[in-house]
């Protein structure tokens, strides 16, 4: 069976959208004068948090459009060509410190499917996997991996889970861009640690086209600031 792409957006810090060519699912939208980032209006039918906080799960940044409520399924036997314009959903439970959630509290990873292709949003990740998270999570066509530390794992931890995990493709988030004072790295130290194994692919603006064929990268999405909406 022949898959349309899917097509990635990145809006900034964790958030990204997913476009199948029939709906479209944002992941982790935030509260931007929470993190000193500019305005951020994302247009979705359905939208997933990893985690309760406001710079992930904001969703007064999000307009909402109309579609019907069964477009985010939970993963399991269904006939893929009964579901082939959904997304289909598999959270696996994690922390977002190293401490079990005593500090920063609980954290989803969600692993979606839609178009044929696997991708998962690690949200803010705070510890290294175990075994068993690793294998509910997975093999993925893309990881979108947290790689700035202090709130999450740092960009050693990152190269650690993506050894784990062996993603096709990887891409970086959750790292300081220059805009607020959040205390997180930059991505260069992830960058360095990450070539040869996944050459780093600078993108040229925010979007990305995944499709079957792509497999070895390392895309780094450039962000680019939210224009209004067009209707």
């Amino acid at each position: 069976m022949t898959h349309s792409p899917v097509t990635l957006t990145w809006h900034g810090h964790s958030c990204f959208s997913l476009n199948n060519g029939t709906w479209t699912l944002v992941l982790d939208p935030y509260k931007p004068d929470m993190i000193g980032y500019p305005p951020l209006q994302v247009r979705a039918h359905a939208m997933l948090a990893s985690h309760q906080h406001e710079d992930h799960n904001y969703q007064a940044a999000v307009t909402f459009l109309h579609a019907p409520r069964n477009i985010v399924l939970p993963a399991g036997d269904e006939p893929e060509a009964n579901t082939d314009n959904h997304f289909l959903v598999r959270t696996v439970a994690s922390s977002h410190d190293a401490q079990g959630g005593s500090r920063r509290g609980q954290n989803e990873i969600h692993v979606i499917r839609t178009n044929g292709l696997t991708i998962a949003h690690l949200g803010d990740l705070g510890h290294l996997l175990s075994d068993k998270q690793a294998a509910e999570i997975g093999q993925v066509d893309l990881l979108l991996i947290p790689v700035g530390g202090y709130y999450t794992i740092d960009a050693r931890q990152a190269l650690q889970t993506i050894e784990q995990l062996k993603p096709r493709n990887v891409a970086p988030m959750h790292y300081q861009i220059g805009y607020g004072k959040l205390p997180i790295a930059m991505v260069e130290p992830f960058l360095s640690l990450i070539e040869p194994a996944y050459p780093v692919i600078l993108l040229p603006g925010a979007q990305l086209e995944l499709d079957r064929d792509m497999s070895g990268n390392c895309f780094l999405f450039k962000y680019e600031k939210e224009t209004d909406p067009v209707a």
